[in-house]
């Protein structure tokens, strides 16, 4: 019992000094995140760009005005395309 309550208040304390497992797992949260995204972690931290920003919002808004689900998917498959294309192009330079 005493082992147990020992550990408990480590980990209490730990998270009060802020590198508590919460923290970390946070961290790993937004490293994996950034990482399924194509971006690095700071991204999240700083203000996007005003073009993208538009860019993106245009896009979603767009997006939910299709209301056929085939054309949504024809439209996913053109993104995914040019997004292979453009990948492919990195990968050469």
């Amino acid at each position: 019992m005493r082992h147990r309550l020992l550990g408990a208040t480590k980990r209490i304390e730990a998270m009060a000094d802020g590198s508590g497992s919460s923290v970390d797992r946070s961290r790993r949260t937004l490293q994996n995140l950034a990482k399924t995204l194509g971006c690095s972690p700071e991204t999240f931290f700083g203000e996007p760009p005003p073009d993208h920003l538009a860019d993106a919002e245009e896009l979603l808004q767009l997006w939910l005005s299709i209301t056929d689900s085939s054309e949504r998917r024809r439209v996913l498959a053109f993104a995914q395309t040019v997004k292979a294309a453009s990948d492919a192009r990195l990968g050469d330079a």
